[in-house]
């Protein structure tokens, strides 16, 4: 018998649930709702997607907390299929695990580097691709680490000193 810290919580599995729900219902999309505002900038085009950068803090107040440093279609409803989401700054917004990233930086609310900018849009790109073809969002999200890390634009895809 399984001690009960090794169970998923709830929490744990109605977010398994949604990640699944929103990976499902991503193909049933309408492809003529798209965001637009200041709060989003157009940067380029890469392998067949419209890269552009966002104020994660604009899109985590008004769109989803879940937001981090990057995003697309298969991980948040409101990101059409052909675009990657890429935010313009660490964050730091809440005592919840969400609120904040990770990152080691210098100063709270620093800016994305260039190589973070890179390696968070390579990120993005495979988890989409791999989600595309069925794979669920953690083991995509797995196999995109691996590929920041393999690219060598950082040495950890989680320090932007």
């Amino acid at each position: 018998m399984l001690c009960r810290a090794t169970k998923p919580s709830r929490r744990t599995v109605r977010l398994a649930d949604m990640e699944r729900a929103i990976q499902m219902n991503a193909t049933e999309k309408d492809p003529r709702f798209i965001l637009s505002g200041p709060w989003k900038k157009f940067v380029r085009r890469q392998d067949g997607y419209k890269i552009f950068a966002v104020d994660g803090a604009w899109v985590r107040r008004n769109l989803s907390v879940l937001f981090g440093h990057g995003g697309h279609g298969f991980v948040h409803e409101f990101i059409p299929h052909d675009e990657i989401w890429v935010g313009t700054r660490h964050y730091n917004e809440g005592r919840w695990s969400e609120g904040h990233c990770d990152c080691k930086v210098r100063e709270p609310n620093q800016a994305i580097s260039e190589s973070d900018f890179r390696s968070t849009t390579l990120h993005e790109i495979v988890e989409h691709k791999l989600m595309k073809a069925g794979k669920r969002y953690w083991p995509a999200h797995q196999q995109a680490l691996r590929a920041e890390r393999d690219a060598g634009w950082m040495k950890d895809p989680y320090d932007d000193r």
